[in-house]
């Protein structure tokens, strides 16, 4: 109970912090699906899409495919490739290409897991400039509150261009892991967000569904 209070002040203060902005709304969701093709490798495929509610526009929509290899218990190599869509009402949709490369860390005390992803990536588009970004984030797991399930969850994660404009996007997310078995999961979860763009930063409200699914 104490966890999920602390997670409720937690998103609390920034809704009340950022109530005042004039900021996007989101929907998101996440389809993953996770094969292993051996005991340490495994092949992911995710498609993941941002809606806009207000404007009845589906804002972006990627999907991903990624190998990995666990080389112990608490760390992982993968390389990714991702293929993006970002849809335009009065122009041509914007197309982004963007190889990986990925290494994860976990690790687990007193019933608390820890996880980061740090990423390094190179994203290129059928129009503007291609650059270079470095990805980082940390999520902490906590222990179930009742009967095994939900289990909270908060996050962060940081993404850094590495052409001189430094960091331009973050985020921090509060979420429950609703449902877990040996082949689905299932977790709900709030983002807030903020993007730099042309020198100013812009918040954004985001409520997002990930369905997980094993083989």
């Amino acid at each position: 109970m104490k966890t999920l209070l602390a997670l409720m002040l937690f998103l609390s203060v920034f809704v009340r912090t950022n109530g005042q902005e004039n900021k996007n709304f989101y929907l998101w969701n996440t389809t993953s699906v996770v094969a292993g093709l051996s005991p340490k490798s495994s092949l992911e495929l995710s498609v993941k899409t941002h809606y806009l509610p207000s404007e009845n526009f589906r804002d972006m929509t990627y999907a991903d495919l990624a190998v990995g290899r666990k080389l112990n218990s608490w760390f992982q190599l993968g390389v990714a490739f991702r293929v993006s869509q970002m849809p335009k009402e009065n122009s041509d949709d914007i197309y982004e290409y963007r190889p990986q490369f990925v290494t994860k860390v976990s690790a687990t005390t007193h019933a608390v897991k820890f996880r980061t992803t740090n990423r390094l990536e190179y994203l290129s588009f059928n129009f503007g400039e291609a650059f270079f970004r470095y990805y980082h984030n940390l999520f902490i797991d906590f222990p179930a509150l009742a009967f095994k399930i939900p289990k909270p969850y908060l996050g962060e994660e940081l993404f850094t261009k590495l052409n001189g404009n430094g960091v331009h996007l973050g985020r921090l997310y509060g979420g429950l892991h609703v449902w877990e078995s040996g082949h689905v999961g299932v977790d709900l979860f709030y983002v807030w967000q903020k993007l730099k763009s042309a020198g100013y930063w812009k918040g954004a409200d985001v409520l997002g569904l990930n369905l997980k699914f094993k083989m």
